[in-house]
């Protein structure tokens, strides 16, 4: 079985998933030689001008620069410097929209051009053979080589040696209709072109290199073919065609196509041992090692029927669109539209204030007829044709309903970066939707996402480095503290003779000891609460043996004094269970008569005053017998009073002569019998006062109300009874 460069060398080509045969388009510009452009006025040259990171501004407004003078300065291998097209002045470093789809703004110099063209001293020749790859790598690097024929990678960082290489291909294929830039490069400089690629085989030492060209550019082909044989490099450098086929010219179709092998999502080619560079990039590695001179220029196809003349013209990077289209005299108001890049790939610029960066090939200005009418896009009507075509083999219509709602994780999971931006699904859309605008416009926000994502990643790394770090200086410092301790520690053992922790916790089980045994010799509950409380039983126990040690013969002998008491409490419980058993009536205790005679009193005191306000007469004229009636309840409780001092009087001198035998119950019994007197006396004044007050007012005698007197007077002559019994208690005691 033969090998795969057997194969290949046979002639073996293979065949990858969908593609477009659009109308070519090619031959209007290919009829004429390479033409120098004139300088413009001035040139808007963007900082950033290939995948990566722009590089850092060196120069200032006012500075005078010569042809060849860096402008940025790389601080980083994905980074590629930017150098002056010519001699100038910098007018100013602002933000200017982008030469892209998004036209988002970005950092650019305006150099406003001396036309004369001067230069910075010239550098001789390389001799790249007897120099390494890392040496070559910042040569080209420094002379700000990115890749010409895609989207601009680095071209320094393909060509390191770390890994085995087996096929350099070259892209030769240009599959793209109009386009003709690298067609005349082919043609008119296949030395240079050769010469490059022998840099690049002596950088990386390729087992074979692969020169991939549509059979479409014969002209082109026979002349790498005669530049090959001339360097004898015949067995090395193959020349190989491919049927024309659009996009033959993507990086992983043509891989597939000439080698076989499918570079996997997420794989870069070195990884299957393969290099890819476009024709126009080897010419600049040539200019950059042989000639030394930066990338200041590129070869831009101006085409579309709106030219009088299309053709292919070197002009500067950073020339405005503008000066371009007049000094090949464009007729804008033919053209339909102007379209920077090809008809597939390229997109339409809303002015011509864009200027030519080292990635743009062509400048289209096609007239109405030349290209189908942009109208508006109708709805997807899910019709599977950009599925079929794609050569990527991706889900167009779904990445075209993502990239409408900005769903950046949708986006991703559907691969919307391993789009190569072809455009064979907007050419085969039935409905004319710019599917391929709408993947680039959303590419800059999935790039934008990710780049905020990578940022919050290394926030979080240096938050959790930060508490790792934290963490690292409190274990150093315990640790440092823990070793101070242990010499101190040491030198106090050297000194006393122990161990100063070994006696510390000593002493704290002794307090503890101490703490746990009581004075009486029990055990304790270890608390202060504990110990109070025993202290406090121990004092009454010492308390109640004092007391029970007094000898019986000094007490005294209470003896008769409380048989008496017996005696008497037996009698006053007899008495108040005959009293009980009879009938209560208001006239057998005076105490109820003064208490009737009180309620009695006051309710006619409160229909005197009420007749008194009805009739309007005054009291003057007449003595009223509330006086009367007031005196007798005040002396009435006088002797309340008097009898209770006294049966108090009578209980203290109980209390203090325990010889004697007491006699407060005769006093209470004369008091109580002076109360009862006194509260007779009451009731005969407030019956005559009743009697007198019922006779000046008759409206009010009229009501029917003794019954209601009749039972407050009731209820008072029990309530005094209860009291005089109470006293004559008190006064037993």
């Amino acid at each position: 079985m033969m090998s795969l460069i057997e194969q290949i060398k046979n002639g073996k080509l293979w065949r990858y998933l969908g593609g477009v045969h659009p109308k070519e388009n090619k031959t209007q510009s290919t009829s004429l030689a390479i033409t120098t452009a004139s300088i413009p006025k001035h040139l808007i040259i963007p900082v950033k001008q290939h995948i990566g990171q722009g590089g850092q501004v060196i120069v200032a407004s006012g500075d005078r620069v010569l042809k060849g003078q860096p402008l940025t300065a790389s601080d980083s291998f994905m980074t590629v410097p930017v150098h002056a097209p010519t001699s100038g002045t910098i007018e100013h470093i602002a933000q200017y929209p982008s030469t892209h789809p998004s036209a988002t703004p970005e950092i650019a110099i305006k150099l406003v051009c001396d036309q004369e063209d001067q230069a910075i001293p010239p550098q001789p020749a390389l001799d790249y053979k007897q120099l390494s790859t890392s040496e070559l790598q910042q040569h080209i690097s420094q002379a700000g080589v990115a890749g010409m024929g895609g989207a601009g990678f680095p071209t320094a960082v393909k060509l390191n040696d770390r890994q085995p290489i087996e096929f350099l291909l070259i892209n030769a294929a240009e599959c793209e209709p109009y386009i003709t830039s690298d067609d005349v490069l082919m043609r008119e400089r296949a030395d240079d072109i050769i010469q490059g690629i022998e840099i690049l085989r002596h950088m990386i030492k390729p087992t074979l290199c692969v020169i991939g060209i549509e059979d479409n550019k014969p002209d082109a082909a026979q002349a790498l073919e005669t530049a090959i044989k001339t360097l004898n490099l015949s067995d090395d450098i193959i020349v190989r065609k491919v049927p024309t086929k659009y996009p033959n010219g993507g990086e992983k179709q043509l891989i597939q196509m000439l080698t076989g092998k499918e570079i996997s999502k997420g794989q870069i080619p070195a990884q299957s041992g393969i290099v890819m560079q476009n024709v126009g990039t080897i010419y600049a590695v040539k200019q950059a090692i042989i000639d030394r001179q930066p990338l200041l220029s590129r070869i831009v196809t101006l085409t579309g029927k709106a030219f009088p003349q299309p053709r292919n013209v070197q002009a500067l990077i950073g020339t405005p669109i503008s000066a371009l289209l007049s000094e090949f005299e464009c007729d804008e108001t033919k053209a339909a539209a102007i379209i920077y890049g090809g008809p597939m790939m390229g997109f339409t610029l809303p002015h011509t204030q864009f200027s030519l960066t080292k990635t743009g090939n062509c400048i289209l200005t096609p007239v109405k007829d030349e290209i189908p009418q942009v109208r508006e896009a109708d709805a997807c009507i899910r019709c599977g044709e950009c599925s079929e075509v794609c050569p990527v083999d991706l889900l167009p219509q779904q990445l075209h309903w993502y990239s409408q709602a900005k769903d950046v994780k949708k986006l991703n999971d559907y691969n919307l970066m391993d789009c190569i931006e072809c455009g064979a699904c907007s050419y085969v859309c039935p409905s004319q939707i710019p599917l391929v605008h709408q993947y680039r416009i959303a590419k800059v926000e999935v790039r934008a996402n990710d780049a905020e994502l990578a940022a919050a990643a290394i926030a979080k790394e240096r938050f959790e480095k930060r508490n790792e770090r934290l963490a690292l200086e409190k274990a150093q410092r315990e640790q440092r503290q823990k070793e101070a301790a242990e010499k101190r520690r040491a030198t106090a053992k050297a000194t006393t003779g122990e161990d100063p922790v070994k006696a510390a916790m000593d002493r704290i089980k002794k307090a503890k000891a101490a703490e746990q045994t009581p004075a009486n010799g029990q055990a304790s509950k270890g608390s202060a609460v504990a110990d109070a409380i025993a202290r406090a039983k121990a004092k009454k126990a010492a308390a109640a043996s004092t007391d029970t040690a007094v000898p019986d013969t000094l007490l005294p002998n209470n003896a008769a004094v409380i048989a008496e008491r017996k005696a008497r409490k037996a009698a006053a419980k007899a008495k108040r269970e005959a009293e009980g058993s009879e009938q209560v009536q208001t006239t057998t205790s005076p105490a109820i008569e003064a208490k009737k005679a009180a309620v009695a009193e006051a309710i006619a005191r409160a229909k005197a005053k009420k007749a008194a306000a009805q009739s309007g007469e005054t009291a003057t004229g007449t003595p009223t017998p509330a006086v009367d009636a007031k005196k007798a309840a005040v002396a009435a409780a006088i002797a309340r009073a008097k009898a209770k001092k006294a049966a108090a009087q009578s209980q203290s001198e109980a209390g203090e002569t325990a010889t004697e035998p007491p006699a407060p119950a005769v006093d209470a019994k004369k008091a109580a019998i002076a109360a009862a007197v006194a509260r007779a006396k009451a009731k005969k004044a407030a019956a005559k006062e009743t009697q007198s007050t019922q006779q000046k007012t008759t409206a009010v005698a009229d009501s029917p109300a003794p019954a209601v007197d009749n039972k407050k007077a009731a209820i008072a002559a029990a309530i005094a009874k209860a009291k005089a019994k109470k006293l004559a208690q008190l006064g037993d005691k």
